[in-house]
């Protein structure tokens, strides 16, 4: 069975509170769009984009940076999908085998969709409309202050300390001796 990582992100949570409420409110910055794919074992990630899991697609893994994650009717995950800073949609009829994380968005399972694993929102919601549809444990975790969401701002501030694309294929790394 795997270790949940919730515990360690509320630990980290609670102890950003007091950094991010002493922090003058900054003015926003313009969005950076930029697109990584990599399609390795099956697996597709994207970063400043949606990634659109089409009916028929099976897929290994589906990663979203900045972007929403949507599985269609009849496309099937065989692992995890996780988006940040976005969203997780499974419309009805979609699967996924693993767990659906979204850090700093929601998680929205329809009717007929199928989550075999854990769904977890972390700056978000969760929002199923049959409980059953999620076979493991089912996670939202919110905090508000003020208004604002800070589990989500934590999750961009770490993000934003580094903009470039990291979203790397592994035979990239392959030499021939």
């Amino acid at each position: 069975m795997r270790r949940s990582f919730l515990p360690t992100l509320l630990v980290a949570c609670s102890l950003a509170v007091p950094a991010l409420a002493a922090e003058p409110a900054k003015p926003p910055k313009a969005p950076v769009k930029r697109i990584c794919v990599n399609v390795k074992d099956g697996s597709k990630a994207v970063q400043g984009t949606n990634l659109v899991v089409e009916p028929g697609d099976t897929l290994r893994d589906a990663v979203a940076v900045d972007g929403d994650v949507i599985v269609k009717k009849g496309a099937v995950v065989d692992n995890d999908v996780a988006a940040i800073r976005g969203r997780v949609i499974l419309e009805a009829g979609a699967r996924v085998k693993g767990d659906v994380v979204s850090l700093g968005g929601e998680v929205r399972v329809h009717s007929g969709a199928r989550v075999d694993g854990s769904a977890t929102a972390l700056g978000g919601k969760l929002k199923l409309d049959k409980q059953e549809d999620v076979g493991g444990e089912k996670v939202s975790f919110s905090m508000e202050f003020n208004g604002e969401d800070l589990v989500k701002q934590l999750i961009g501030k770490a993000l934003d300390e580094d903009q470039k694309c990291h979203i790397l294929d592994d035979d990239d790394d392959d030499t021939d001796a």
